[in-house]
């Protein structure tokens, strides 16, 4: 039986470099299939979900992944491990992985092997009750109006004044969001409100998988060893 595989990532030489360490990794004769999209018929499917997006999306609600399989394991590619906050992430995100994108080949085998082991026919299915308690990132009616006007380039003191608040406060909602979507810096914070819509944030909810195409150092010095 092969491992089947969904993943946001187009680049041949990643999906290649990771098929590897999950086949000698599991030591199993079985291949792994990439299943083409990243939807919620082949979420349903997936022994393996792959992910490499914009970190503050994970701590939103993203409800395809409500999909996956009992069982399935979740990889999360991130530039360093310090980028995500494990207690904040969605009931979704619950029991993955979270893999450094300097890793290499031998730490990242390391991790999927303990994984494995400790929650192989472990993992429950989603409930539909598991949303009650999810408490997934989205902002408030004030923190959209502050974002509107710094997403249109209003610096704080415009927006404070444009919105009949004190500079003050508007730096203070500019760090709430800056902390519940564990922004580090003005980089991160420009690079969030040009990633998403307003109404994606204020409803905490994003519905698109962003796909993409990145480099995984490690890995590809690992192969090549």
């Amino acid at each position: 039986m092969d491992f089947n595989v969904v993943c946001t990532d187009d680049n041949y030489f990643f999906r290649l470099g990771i098929s590897k360490i999950i086949e000698g990794t599991l030591l199993s004769d079985a291949k792994v299939h990439f299943l083409s999209g990243f939807d919620s018929h082949n979420l349903k499917q997936a022994d393996f979900i792959l992910i490499n997006i914009s970190q503050w999306r994970l701590y939103m609600c993203q409800p395809a992944y409500r999909e996956r399989r009992p069982g399935s394991i979740i990889m999360v590619f991130v530039n360093n491990l310090e980028d995500i906050i494990m207690k904040q992430l969605p009931i979704c995100y619950w029991s993955l992985i979270v893999v450094s994108r300097t890793d290499s080949v031998h730490s990242i085998s390391e991790k999927l092997t303990r994984f494995w082991l400790n929650t192989h026919n472990k993992i429950q299915g989603f409930l539909p009750s598991d949303c009650l308690r999810c408490d997934f990132a989205r902002i408030t009616v004030v923190q959209l109006q502050v974002l509107s006007f710094l997403k249109k380039g209003y610096s704080v003191r415009q927006t404070a004044k444009r919105l009949n608040l004190s500079a003050k406060t508007v730096y203070a909602h500019k760090y709430n969001v800056m902390k519940k979507f564990a922004l580090r810096g003005d980089r991160d914070f420009n690079a969030f409100i040009n990633d998403l819509s307003l109404l994606e944030l204020y409803k905490g909810v994003i519905k698109s998988i962003e796909m993409t195409t990145f480099k995984l150092p490690g890995l590809t010095k690992g192969l090549s060893d």
